[in-house]
């Protein structure tokens, strides 16, 4: 690829396409349930449920659940549950949000073999890879158009 004589701009344009978000679409339709009722203002989701995407059974997926809990304590971040899923919850993921930063919780999923983990800040839900290190996180939608109780 040739860049010489090419804007700054063209050649950020093709990095950023390059490096777009490369995720299941399933992603960006997920809902929330959460029983927490002052949630703070900054907060990470991440699940330790079916690693890399593939679907396993429910006592693997009990067994790295109490493993991410066991870390989130051992870590001493705040956490409560968050459960991802479908829009009408057909498929559900139990997860944690956890106060900690994008690094900690970018770091967590990739323990956890993990596509990608949620961000909600100032109410908006990002959608950020745990795999691309260079994509961009992608707002899905404000928080509380995607959680109920």
């Amino acid at each position: 690829m040739k860049f010489k004589g090419a804007r700054i701009q063209d050649v950020r344009d093709l990095f950023k396409a390059a490096n777009r978000l490369d995720l299941k679409p399933e992603y960006r339709q997920v809902r929330f349930r959460c029983g927490e009722s002052e949630l703070p203002e900054l907060f990470q989701i991440v699940t330790a449920h079916n690693p890399n995407g593939e679907t396993v059974d429910d006592a693997s997926n009990e067994q790295a659940d109490a493993f991410l809990k066991a870390r989130l304590e051992e870590a001493g971040w705040r956490h409560f549950r968050v459960t991802g899923g479908s829009p009408d919850f057909s498929h559900s993921e139990p997860g944690y949000g956890i106060e900690c930063s994008r690094e900690e919780a970018l770091a967590l999923a990739r323990e956890f073999r993990q596509d990608a983990i949620f961000e909600v800040s100032g109410g908006n839900v990002h959608l950020i890879s745990a795999k691309n290190e260079f994509a961009e996180p992608e707002r899905v939608a404000k928080w509380t158009a995607l959680w109920s109780s």
